[in-house]
C-alpha cells in the first residue's frame, strides 16, 4: 500500500533580521528590535507539489471519500466538544493539584 503525506515541501523560509514593535505590544512607536540571529517567521510551501496533490485528489473519488471518512473519524476522536471539556478539565485539576 502507497501512503501520501500530502505535505508540500518547503520552497521558501521567510527570515527577518528585525522587526518593528509598538503599543500592541507594549513599547513606544515605532521600537525596532534587531536580533543577534535572524528569525524564521514563516515557511512558504512549493506550489508545484501542492499542484501535484490537487490533480490527485481531484482525479481519485476514493481516495477522496476514504480521506474524508478518516478526517471525519479524527475530528470526532479529537476534537468533539466533550473530548476536548475532558482534557481540558483533567489539566486544569493536573495543573492545580486537584487530583
Amino acid at each position: 500500500m502507497v501512503i501520501l503525506h500530502f505535505l508540500a515541501e518547503v520552497a521558501r523560509k521567510i527570515v527577518v533580521n528585525e522587526v518593528m514593535l509598538g503599543g500592541e505590544s507594549g513599547f513606544e512607536e515605532h521600537h525596532k528590535v534587531v536580533f543577534e540571529t535572524p528569525r524564521i517567521v514563516d515557511y512558504r510551501a512549493d506550489v508545484q507539489d501542492i499542484a501535484k496533490y490537487l490533480m490527485v485528489l481531484m482525479s481519485d473519488e476514493e481516495l477522496r471519500s476514504k480521506m474524508g471518512i478518516a478526517g471525519r473519524k479524527r475530528v470526532v476522536e479529537n476534537f468533539d466538544y466533550r473530548v476536548v471539556a475532558r482534557k481540558f478539565v483533567q489539566i486544569i485539576n493536573e495543573r492545580l493539584g486537584i487530583i
